[in-house]
Formats: structure tokens, C-alpha cells, sequence
């Protein structure tokens, strides 16, 4: 009986077993060990049957290579290590994907930071909604993509993909300039939509400022939340209790609004779009 499942043969003597006693003892399943073999990577012997002997060096090369599969080491790369590459080799190998996976997880750390800190900015945003508090906060960066009176703006296309593809780091921002803060009483504020960072998110992403960006610098500044059915037509009624706010305190603006579109709610028949605006002032 143990014979038809393992048997001794002439070559070297090595000790041989059908695929079946291979899985059973290496915990591998049939399908594995056929799919390694089709790839070159066993070296079984032939039946005169059609069937397949497997030998030692075979149990031990399914082994290996599951463990370098383990490494995310594609199996065709896996299969040329086998037949080309050095212990020496091995090793640069193994160095190299270490260093990746280090940069992967300290990437991955970085996103769990700024995680964080959305939350935080959007506990804010529950916390304060159609309220006003003061806080101190770094520079920002933000570039418009559409407006309501110019729409989406032609060619800002490849510089957007360059912000948008390091989010959560970056943001869907919305930006009052100084100048419609100060001046517009009524109707809707010259807004831009676009996306938005900390500045040393941009510095580290080195990512492309136009000319026409908009910089808030770092400094003390007042924020709300609100909720508006159409982001674009945000106007000072929608800011009343922030302009209000700087009156009581006297406050004056002191630069553009950064805004971050937080979430967008499916309320009734439109969207409502949560937005957290903050605005650097001075004392007058």
C-alpha cells in the first residue's frame, strides 16, 4: 500500500511520491503543485503511466517558493531566481523589497496621520455648524478649478491630477477671495472650487502652483461650518454669523477663506454640501 503513494527510484535514490503524498505532507494543494510545475519551477519525473513522481527537491522548492510568493515576489520572477540568481543575489533581493515595504508603511502611517486629522476636521465641522470659534493655524495653499461665472476652467486638468493624486493629503477646497469678503453685501461671492493643502504638503509634493493660486498665510484665524444646497452660490447671508462674528470681536479679514468641502448629504431632492471655512484676521 505505501508503495503506490511513495517510492525509492534509481535516480540517486531519492525518495519519490505521487502529487497526492507531496500535498498531504507539505500542506499544499494539487492545484499549486501543477501550476508550479507548468511554470518550470518542479522537475518531476515521468510515468510511463503520464503520471508525475515528485521528489525532495521538489517538496522543498513549493515551500521556498511559497514563502517568496509571501514577499509578493511574482511567480515567474520567483521561477527565474531558482534557475539564474545567487544566495548573494537572494539577498539584494530581499534588501530591496524590505526598503519598499518600509516606504510602504511609512506612507501608510502618513495616511493614517492625515486621517486623523480629517476626523478632526470633521468633528469640527459637527461640532461647530452654524457656529464661529478662533483658532491658530499654518498656511495653506489652494487652486481653483470652476467658478460659477467662469465655469470649469479649460487646460487646469493635468495640474488638478497632480494635486488630486496625493489625496487624503490634499482636500476639495472652495475659496472666497479677500476682496469679495470685504465688499459684497449681497448675491453670491466670486467663490473658486478646487483643491487645497497645507503648505508643506505642497512642498513635499512638490505640487505645481499657477499664478492665480490662492495663499493663506498661517496665523490666527476664525472658522464655521455650514450647509449650503449649491456650493457656488455661497454668499454673505450663508457667512452672517462669521461677518457678524468679526463685528462683535473687532476682528477685520486678512486674507482669502480657506474652505474644505467636507461631505456631501443626500437631503431630500438636492445635495447638501457640509463645508468648513476658516478666514485669517488681525484686530483692527
Amino acid at each position: 500500500m505505501l508503495n503506490s503513494v511513495v517510492t525509492t527510484v534509481s535516480r540517486g535514490e531519492i525518495l519519490m511520491a505521487t502529487i497526492h503524498a507531496l500535498t498531504d505532507s507539505i500542506g499544499v494543494t494539487a492545484e499549486t503543485v501543477r501550476h508550479y510545475r507548468e511554470m518550470g519551477l518542479l522537475r518531476p519525473v515521468v510515468r510511463e503511466n503520464g503520471y508525475y513522481d515528485y521528489s525532495v527537491d521538489d517538496a522543498l522548492t513549493v515551500l521556498l517558493a511559497k514563502e517568496l510568493r509571501s514577499y509578493d515576489l511574482p511567480l515567474s520572477q520567483t521561477r527565474d531566481y531558482f534557475k539564474n540568481a545567487t544566495l548573494h543575489q537572494y539577498l539584494g533581493m530581499l534588501d530591496l523589497r524590505q526598503e519598499k515595504l518600509e516606504r510602504q508603511m511609512e506612507l501608510l502611517r502618513l495616511e493614517i496621520k492625515r486621517m486623523q486629522e480629517t476626523r478632526v476636521y470633521a468633528s469640527c465641522g459637527v461640532r461647530i455648524l452654524g457656529g464661529v470659534e478662533e483658532f491658530d493655524g499654518p498656511a495653506t495653499w489652494a487652486v481653483g478649478a470652476l467658478s460659477r461665472a467662469g465655469g470649469l476652467r479649460a487646460g487646469r486638468g493635468k495640474l488638478l491630477r497632480r494635486w488630486t493624486e496625493h489625496l487624503p493629503f490634499t482636500y476639495v477646497s472652495a475659496t472666497i477671495p479677500l476682496s469679495e469678503l470685504m465688499n459684497r453685501k449681497d448675491g453670491a461671492y466670486a467663490l473658486e472650487v478646487g483643491a487645497g493643502a497645507l503648505c508643506h504638503y505642497v512642498d513635499e509634493f512638490k505640487l505645481p502652483l499657477p499664478e492665480d493660486a490662492f495663499f493663506q498665510p498661517g496665523g490666527h484665524f476664525i472658522r464655521t461650518c455650514i450647509a449650503v444646497e449649491d456650493i457656488l452660490s455661497i454668499g454673505p447671508a450663508d457667512l452672517a454669523h462669521l461677518n457678524r462674528y468679526t463685528q462683535e470681536h473687532g476682528y477685520a479679514y486678512a486674507s482669502c477663506t480657506g474652505c474644505r468641502l467636507l461631505f456631501i448629504e443626500n437631503a431630500g431632492k438636492r445635495p447638501l454640501y457640509y463645508i468648513l471655512i476658516w478666514v485669517r484676521v488681525d484686530p483692527i
